[in-house]
């Protein structure tokens, strides 16, 4: 049986029916080469990668697959741009979970009664940035009240979901008594009163306060809310709504108090006005909005009602999580009330953790549903929320009303479809636009710091310089070189796609950035221009490809600046734009550190801003899959973000494999060397997770592999201070990125190295295991219990204390002391220095006997060294001869067994040390 074909008008491919299509041999399908729209369902035999892979989709493709075809079979072709329409029965999660940042796939929702081409609608707002959103088209509200709603067919609303490293925003909404509308698109309602999670993440806490209305005794509407976490740098905010008289606090002071007004600092922007949005809302009512790193946006719209309606737009953040806006993982079936109970997560806040000035204790959550109402109440709710396009909206407005009479949680739902976060932001181009000469995008109001993004789409490399984008100040809106006619600009080079990015600043009109990388042709690249502090950034989405440190003094725009794509003085570039947004800068993100998924390093990938300590652990596991030729960067953290090394605190630390190696080399600043560092021997074995620790404690760095210590230097008495603000990259911008895979990275500050937590359960000897430091003195009593069970070729260790963790032997307080086995016996050779060697001690001259259990004790003092077995002295200098014995100058660290021999074959046990 052959498929039928369907040829359409001249220039079009032909579609083959689904009807027969399994009919066909494997061999004959692959002679076929679908460069059309494909639509299909899939019999077995073509739902492999290898099936799939012969009919050579072609990335351009738009492939609409109905139920039954695997996606990840699809997904491995790597079309990581093609639009895939799932119908009913595919997994979206699973199309979004193959490669994280990599995979850029619009889910879009294909009925049944979909044309066999599957035409999905290209035009769907929900893949626009939500920090921004658009308006939609709103039904008519014409004939409000004149019938009931109760068979109306309603609009749904299509979600699209991207995940990248740390996920698209997306919004969760909190309104009514309470309400929600989780991340994921689940409504769910909690009507009992307490303190509660909505957001709880290692990134950011928000917790919500809900109490009792009076205008409806039975239920609970949220009243406060507050936000902290890592995000908030040991900093709270509070907002708080007292009888429909709105109270925003900082670290409890008051802020905001003044209609309009404004906060600002390096932290958070925060605006109290009427022009918080473009939208309805906004416009009448008295809005407040909060900028925070990480782009975590939380939107709030004050009622007179005694409660609190909110919006938290945020990506989603490596790690946990979880609350009443859900648990954030792409599937909205695990966010009901039900879910979130069964996981374990009732979202209440204990007492010891609130974020609040007084606390709420959580009752459970009564049971009600629109059966409780009145059906006259009903008849009278559904002719007031008439006209909204969400369901989810219009029964909780329907619910509300009913229950409540009360109008204002109608216009809540209404306004709630047309809340969005344009907090002084400009979208001038949504949808792809070719660029022309002179094409006049309209004036916005400037900034000092901004923030400027736009996806650009090369077609082709052009002669002479190429225009893109260009805002310039009035009032004479020059192409160039004064102050205010590039703010920014952006061309291409001659014969190229490389980026020349131009912004004015004080002294200087033509400053700015040119990344080395061009832009790729026929590709889309999401790039942003970010001027704020001393900086200015160009980053090719989340990698920082270019920074200037010279912005300092920052030119001050005026409100009515021209905005061009391109511009009037150059050739337009061969390219398209889009999603052309300016706003207002947000601060540099808290550094999201690294979690449990692995990432593959890419050049400039900057993670944000993070507080250093003068003495920190740094851990990270990492899987190298290839060397470079030249230095390739792991991690670095730097206090000036444009500056690779030079000064102190530009590498706090920084971390690279060697030139065609995975050797690392590790450079931790410090006072009077700035590139001072560790660098192991050993290589990092390729294609293997390997956990990496870096210490710096006391006057010591350490470097460990898994549990071994692989290298230490021990000059840093004079560390650098701890520091706030250091911005993070994995790799850095400077160097190639290393071919390998980060995980679990972790950051924190040192409690110090062990103090003398010496070894009591009997252990055996290993070579190179570091047990922690002890006091310096002169005087000492070493004790412990040693069973040798062999014999070894050469010297072995038994302990090792050590002044100087890079240096086995001969100054003084390199060994303080040091006990081997001599070779091939188990005769003790005992080393402890002294101001004149540093290599002296005392070897008894009878050996331990094997698999026997001897209590050994090292006592030096009263100017002589003694050696004990049991009660019995086997060694005993001269008297006098130790009374110059060393004194190390700072801690000692100490080794069972050191590095520089192979370990004794023994067991020690009840190691005991003290001051004489």
């Amino acid at each position: 049986v052959l498929p039928l074909v369907v040829w359409p008008t001249e220039g079009h491919l032909p579609c083959f029916s689904y009807l027969c299509l399994h009919q066909l041999p494997m061999k004959l399908i692959a002679s076929l080469l679908f460069r059309s729209a494909l639509c299909f369902q899939a019999p077995r035999e073509l739902q492999s990668p290898e099936a799939l892979s012969l009919l050579q989709l072609q990335a351009s493709a738009s492939s609409c697959v109905n139920s039954g075809v695997d996606p990840v079979a699809l997904l491995q072709l790597g079309t990581a741009s093609s639009t895939v329409c799932d119908g009913e029965g595919s997994d979206p999660m699973s199309l979004l979970q193959l490669r994280g940042q990599r995979v850029v796939t619009e889910v879009c929702a294909c009925s049944k009664k979909s044309d066999p081409l599957c035409d999905c609608d290209d035009d769907d707002d929900d893949d626009e940035d939500p920090t921004v959103g658009s308006k939609r088209p709103r039904k008519s509200r014409k004939g409000k009240g004149k019938g009931k709603r109760k068979n109306k067919k309603r609009a749904t609303t299509t979600t699209t979901t991207t995940t990248t490293t740390t996920g698209k925003a997306m919004t969760c909404l909190a309104w009514g008594d309470p309400h929600f509308e989780t991340f994921d698109g689940q409504k769910m309602n909690y009507y009992g009163p307490g303190e509660y999670y909505l957001v709880q993440s290692p990134v950011v806490m928000v917790q919500g306060k809900y109490e009792i209305n009076p205008k409806w005794p039975k239920a609970a509407v949220m009243t406060s809310f507050a936000v902290g976490g890592a995000v908030m740098r040991g900093h709270r905010l509070v907002v708080e709504n007292n009888k429909g008289v709105a109270k925003v606090l900082y670290d409890g002071e008051p802020i905001l108090q003044e209609f309009p007004s404004s906060f600002n600092n390096d932290l958070i922007s925060a605006r109290f006005d009427k022009t918080v949005s473009d939208h309805k809302r906004a416009k009448n009512k008295q809005g407040f909005l909060f900028l925070l790193p990480n782009d975590i946006t939380l939107a709030v719209l004050q009622y007179q009602g005694q409660y609190i309606d909110l919006t938290i737009t945020m990506p989603r953040f490596p790690g946990k999580i979880d609350g009443h806006c859900g648990n954030f993982n792409g599937n909205k079936e695990d966010d009901t009330r039900e879910a979130m109970f069964g996981r374990g997560t009732s979202g209440e806040v204990k007492e010891g953790d609130s974020m609040f000035t007084t606390h709420v204790k959580g009752q459970k959550s009564p049971e009600l549903d629109i059966s409780d109402c009145d059906p006259k109440a009903i008849e009278f709710a559904e002719e007031h929320c008439d006209g909204l396009d969400s369901e989810v909206h219009y029964e909780a407005c329907v619910f509300d009303v009913c229950l409540t009479g009360d109008l204002e949680y109608e216009d809540s739902e209404e306004d709630l479809e047309e809340l969005a976060e344009g907090w002084w932001v400009h979208r001038l181009v949504d949808k792809p636009m070719q660029l022309k000469r002179g094409s006049y995008l309209g004036k916005v109001q400037g900034f000092e710091e901004f923030e400027l993004s736009l996806d650009i789409t090369p077609k082709s490399k052009q002669d002479g310089w190429r225009s893109i984008f260009h805002m310039t100040d009035g009032p004479l809106y020059k192409n160039c070189c004064e102050e205010g006619n590039r703010v920014p600009g952006l061309w291409f080079h001659k014969k190229s796609t490389r980026l020349h990015v131009r912004m004015s600043r004080t002294g200087k009109g033509n400053d700015g950035c040119d990344p080395k990388e061009e832009l790729p042709v026929g590709e889309t690249t999401t790039v942003r221009v970010k001027v704020q502090g001393p900086y200015m950034v160009v980053f090719f989405a989340d990698r920082v490809v270019c920074v200037s440190g010279n912005f300092a003094k920052k030119y001050s725009p005026g409100k009515r600046m021209a905005a061009l794509g391109g511009d009037s003085w150059h050739e337009a570039a061969d390219a398209t734009i889009a999603n052309v947004l300016y706003y207002k800068a947000r601060p540099f993100p808290i550094g999201e550190l690294i979690g449990r998924v692995p990432v593959a390093l890419q050049r400039g990938q900057f993670l944000g801003t993070i507080q250093t300590f003068e003495q920190f652990e740094l851990i990270f596991d990492i899987k190298p899959s290839g060397t470079q030729k030249n230095w390739a960067s792991i991690l670095h953290f730097t206090k000036e973000l444009h500056r690779n090394h030079g000064e102190e605190g530009d590498r706090i630390p920084g971390i690279w494999f060697r030139k065609d190696s995975t050797k690392l080399h590790i450079r931790v600043s410090r006072k009077g060397k700035a590139n001072d560092g560790c660098d192991p021997k050993e290589e990092v074995p390729m294609n293997k997770v390997t956990r990496v620790t870096v210490k710096l404690a006391g006057p010591l760095l350490t470097v460990k592999f898994g549990n071994r210590q692989v290298c230490a230097n021990n000059r840093y008495s004079d560390k650098v201070p701890s520091m706030q603000n250091v911005f993070a990259y994995s790799a850095d911008p400077w160097y190639l990125p290393a071919l390998a895979e980060l995980s679990n990275v972790e950051y924190q500050e040192s409690k110090g190295y062990p103090h003398g937590e010496l070894i009591e359960e009997p252990t055996k000897l290993q070579r190179n295991v570091y047990v922690g430091t002890i006091d310096p003195v002169a005087n000492f009593e070493l004790s412990f219990v040693l069973n040798p069970s062999g014999t070894r070729k050469g010297w072995s260790n038994i302990l090792h204390f050590t002044e100087d963790m890079t240096r086995n032997c001969c100054k003084p307080g390199d060994r303080v002391p040091g006990i081997w086995f001599f070779k091939k016996t188990t005769r003790l050779h005992i080393r402890s220095s002294r101001d004149a060697k540093g290599n002296d001690g005392c070897d008894p001259k009878e050996q331990l006997p094997m698999n026997k259990d001897t209590q050994v004790t090292v006592r030096q003092a009263e100017g002589k060294l003694v050696v004990k077995f049991g009660d019995k002295v086997v060694c005993e200098t001269k008297a006098g001869r130790y009374k110059d014995a060393y004194k190390p100058k700072d801690r000692v660290a100490v080794y069972v067994a050191d590095p520089w021999h192979e370990a004794a074959d023994a067991t020690i046990s009840k190691m005991t040390w003290k001051e004489l």
